[in-house]
C-alpha cells in the first residue's frame, strides 16, 4: 500500500509525542513492505525538503506560507494569531502544495495525524480525488484552535466563538471526504472530540499507538536516593507547577531528585521558581536513546498533566521498562495506569493530594517494587507489530467503504 503521512511536526522537528508516533508508524509500515511519505512542515526556508529520500521515507517538508512557522505558535497572540488560523484554514495555497505531493506520490491512503499548520482545507483536496483517509487523534483540535481545550490553566468547559466557527468549517472539511475513518489511541479524548464534533458517525475504532523505544544501554541500578523522572513538554497544561509546588515542602524531610526532561514555553519561568533547588534537574531535550537510559535509572514516572491528555507514549515506554508510573486521574491516563497496581493516579491539579501521594512513596518506598512487577506483565498489550497490524486492517476497512 502507498501510504501518504500527514503531520505538521515530524522528526527531527519535535514539540510532542503525535509526531514520536507518526515517526514510529512509518517506520514500522515500511518495515512491513508498504510505501510511506510524509507531508510535513519546515520551520525555516532552508530546511525544506521536497520529495527526497530521508531515512527511507519520501518526505516533503515544506515551509507553509504564513506569517509564522507553526513552531512557533505558543509564543504568538492578537491580529498575527488570527490571521494565521483563517490562512491554516482557507488559504487555496494549502491545497495547491497538496495536490502537488498527491500528484507526485500518488497515494493509496492518507493518514492524517496534525493537520493543524498544514492547512484544513487540504481535506477537500484529497476528498476530490477519492483518497481514502484515516485520521488519527492526537489532540482536540478538531474542536479548538488551540488543540488542547485549556486556557488559562483550566480545561475549557465550552467552546468559544472562534473555535465553534472552526469547528463549522472543519466538518464541512471533513465531510467533502468520500471515505473517511477515525483512530483514537484514548477512549476518553474520543468520547470528548464527540460531543463537538460527529465523529463517532463514521467508522472509527480505539487502537494505541505503535511505538516502539529503544532497550536501554545502560544497567539498572539501585539507589539510597528515591529518582523521580518526568518526560514531556514544559507547559503549564502539564501539571508542572503543581508537581513542583507538591514537592517542594517535602524536600526538607526526604531525600529524593527529580529530573526534568524535555523543554517548552514554561522552561524559563520553572528555572526562575524553582531552579535553585538541589533536587531538581533540568535536563533539557534529549535523544530517545537518552530517555530510555534515564527511565533505567529512575524509580518513578509522573504524569502531573491537568489538561485532558490523549494516551501518552511515555506511560507506555516507562511501563515497557517496569518503570511504574504516577498520574493524573484525568483523560486517556487512567486507561493505561491501574491504581495501586503499575502505579499511582491522583486527582488532577490538586497540590495536596500529589504531596500526600508522593510522601506515602517517599516514607515506604518498597511499594516501588511491588508496582514494578506489575508495570512490564502487559507489555504485550503494547506490541508494536500487533498495533501496527491493526492499524493497517483499519486503513482496508476505510479503503472499501462504499462511496
Amino acid at each position: 500500500m502507498r501510504i501518504l503521512i500527514v503531520s505538521a511536526f515530524f522528526p527531527p522537528f519535535v514539540q510532542g509525542g503525535a509526531e514520536i508516533s507518526a515517526r514510529n508508524l512509518a517506520a514500522w509500515l515500511v518495515a512491513n513492505g508498504h510505501e510511506v511519505a510524509v507531508l510535513t512542515t519546515s520551520p525555516a526556508p532552508e530546511d525544506e525538503v521536497r520529495g527526497a529520500i530521508v531515512d527511507g521515507l519520501k518526505v516533503w517538508r515544506i515551509h507553509m506560507p504564513r506569517p509564522y512557522a507553526v513552531f512557533e505558535a505558543a509564543q504568538k497572540s492578537g491580529l498575527q494569531k488570527s490571521i494565521w488560523h483563517l490562512q491554516d484554514h482557507f488559504d487555496p495555497r494549502n491545497n495547491w502544495i497538496m495536490r502537488q505531493v498527491l500528484d507526485e506520490f500518488v497515494p493509496d491512503m492518507v493518514n492524517i495525524h496534525v493537520l493543524q499548520g498544514i492547512g484544513w482545507n487540504t481535506l477537500r483536496a484529497i476528498g476530490a480525488r477519492n483518497i481514502p483517509v484515516v485520521f488519527t487523534i492526537h489532540d482536540l483540535s478538531l474542536a479548538c484552535v488551540r488543540m488542547a481545550m485549556f486556557k488559562s490553566g483550566r480545561e475549557c468547559e465550552r467552546q468559544c466563538a472562534p473555535c465553534a466557527f472552526s469547528s463549522r468549517a472543519k466538518l464541512g472539511f471533513l465531510r467533502s471526504v468520500p471515505r473517511l475513518g477515525f483512530v483514537s489511541p484514548s477512549l476518553a479524548i474520543f468520547r470528548r472530540l464527540s460531543a463537538f464534533q460527529p465523529i463517532q458517525t463514521w467508522l472509527h475504532d480505539h487502537i494505541l499507538n505503535p511505538n516502539k523505544s529503544p532497550d536501554p544501554t545502560v544497567e539498572k541500578e539501585g539507589s539510597r536516593t528515591v529518582r523521580f523522572l518526568y518526560v514531556g513538554r514544559l507547559h503549564e497544561s502539564k501539571g508542572l507547577y503543581v508537581l513542583l509546588q507538591a514537592l517542594e515542602p517535602l524536600s526538607a524531610r526526604h531525600d529524593f531528585k527529580l529530573t526534568l526532561v524535555g523543554t517548552g514555553p514554561s522552561e524559563d519561568d520553572l528555572r526562575r521558581r524553582f531552579g535553585d533547588h538541589r533536587w531538581i534537574e533540568f535536563a533539557g531535550h534529549v535523544s530517545v536513546q537518552e530517555v530510555a537510559n534515564r527511565m533505567a535509572q529512575s524509580d518513578l514516572l509522573f504524569v502531573p498533566s491537568i489538561w485532558f491528555e490523549n494516551s501518552p507514549g511515555v506511560i507506555v515506554e516507562a511501563l515497557g521498562q517496569g518503570l511504574p508510573v504516577m498520574g493524573s486521574n484525568a483523560g486517556g491516563i487512567p486507561e493505561l495506569i491501574t491504581h495501586e497496581k503499575n502505579g499511582i493516579l491522583v486527582e488532577a491539579g490538586d497540590v495536596r493530594a500529589w504531596s500526600a501521594a508522593i510522601e506515602k512513596i517517599l516514607d515506604h518506598p518498597e511499594r516501588l517494587e511491588a508496582y514494578k512487577d506489575s508495570a512490564g506483565a502487559a507489555m504485550q498489550e503494547f506490541n508494536q507489530d500487533t498495533l501496527g497490524r491493526r492499524v493497517v486492517a483499519f486503513y482496508e476497512s476505510v479503503r472499501t467503504l462504499p462511496v
